[in-house]
C-alpha cells in the first residue's frame, strides 16, 4: 500500500498515563488498532518507523487501520540513557550473571515486580485510545486490537494478552521476545486459544538468546495459540520477514472487521 499523507493523521496525545505516538486515518474509519510497545533503553518513539513497513507490505485494497506507540513510564536517564524509556527496570547483577554462566533458565519465572503496574496502565492507555478513535470516527463497534512489541515490549504485549482485561484482541507481533512469568502465564491460557501470533527471533541475539525465544515459542504453542516462530541469521532486531508475516496478519483482521 503506498503512503499518502493526506490519508493519515499523526499526533502525540497522552492517553490514560502513557505518553504516545497515534498513527489513524484521516478519511476512513479503521478496521483495527495495532499496539507497538519499544523495548528497554529505546525512546518511545523508537518503533514508530514500522507504521511505514506494515503499509508497504500491505495490499493496496487492505482496509485502513490505526496504530499506537506508546512510552514507558519509567524514564532511563538516572542510568545514563538520556531519553530512554523502560516498562520495567531490569537486574542487571543477575542478567550479567545469567550471560556468564549461559544459563537464562532463571528468566522463565521471573516476574518484574513493576509488571502489574505497567499492564494496567498499558490497559487504560489502549481503552483511552479505542474511545478516542470511537469518538473520532463515530464507530458502532469496538475495534479488534494486535498487541506487539519488540524485546521488553513484546513480553509486555504477551503478559496484558494472557492477564489484561482486554476482551477484543485480535492477534500478537512479538519480535525478540523471551518467556519470563511462566507458572502465571499458563494459568491464563484457555483465553488465548485459536488467536494467531507472528513471532521472530535471531539466532545471534546477545541480548535475549534465542532459546529464551523459544521457550516462548513453545508457550505460546502449548496455550493454542496459532502461529510459527521465524528464526533467522541476526542479532537482536526485527527482519524483513517477520514485518511482512505481522502485514498479512494484519491484513487477514482488517477484512474480516470490514
Amino acid at each position: 500500500m503506498k503512503f499518502d499523507p493526506e490519508a493519515w493523521v499523526f499526533s502525540r496525545p497522552c492517553l490514560g498515563e502513557l505518553e504516545t505516538v497515534l498513527i489513524s486515518p484521516a478519511k476512513q474509519s479503521p478496521k483495527s488498532l495495532v499496539v507497538l510497545c519499544h523495548g528497554f533503553g529505546a525512546p518511545g518513539t523508537d518503533l514508530v518507523n514500522l507504521f511505514d513497513d506494515l503499509l508497504y507490505y500491505l495490499p493496496d485494497q487492505s482496509p485502513k487501520f490505526a496504530v499506537l506507540f506508546p512510552a514507558g513510564p519509567i524514564d532511563l536517564e538516572d542510568q545514563g540513557l538520556p531519553g530512554g524509556r523502560a516498562w520495567w527496570r531490569l537486574n542487571m547483577a543477575k542478567l550479567m550473571q545469567m550471560a556468564a554462566t549461559n544459563s537464562f533458565h532463571e528468566m522463565r519465572n521471573i516476574e518484574p515486580p513493576e509488571i502489574d503496574e505497567v499492564r494496567s496502565q498499558l490497559v487504560l492507555c489502549i481503552q483511552a485510545t479505542l474511545d478516542k478513535l470511537s469518538a473520532d470516527h463515530v464507530l458502532k463497534t469496538e475495534l479488534p486490537v494486535v498487541l506487539g512489541g519488540f524485546s521488553q515490549g513484546a513480553m509486555l504485549s504477551v503478559d496484558t494478552l494472557l492477564r489484561g482485561n482486554l476482551s477484543n484482541v485480535s492477534g500478537l507481533f512479538a519480535y525478540s521476545g523471551a518467556l519470563i512469568c511462566e507458572s502465571a502465564w499458563r494459568e491464563c491460557s484457555s483465553k488465548v486459544r485459536g488467536l494467531s501470533f507472528v513471532q521472530s527471533h535471531g539466532t545471534q541475539d546477545t541480548v535475549l538468546p534465542f532459546e529464551t525465544g523459544q521457550w516462548l515459542h513453545e508457550l505460546l504453542k502449548e496455550i493454542g495459540m496459532l502461529g510459527g516462530m521465524l528464526r533467522f541469521d541476526g542479532p537482536h532486531t526485527i527482519p524483513t520477514e517477520a514485518l511482512m508475516q505481522s502485514a498479512k496478519l494484519l491484513h487477514t483482521i482488517n477484512m474480516s472487521n470490514d
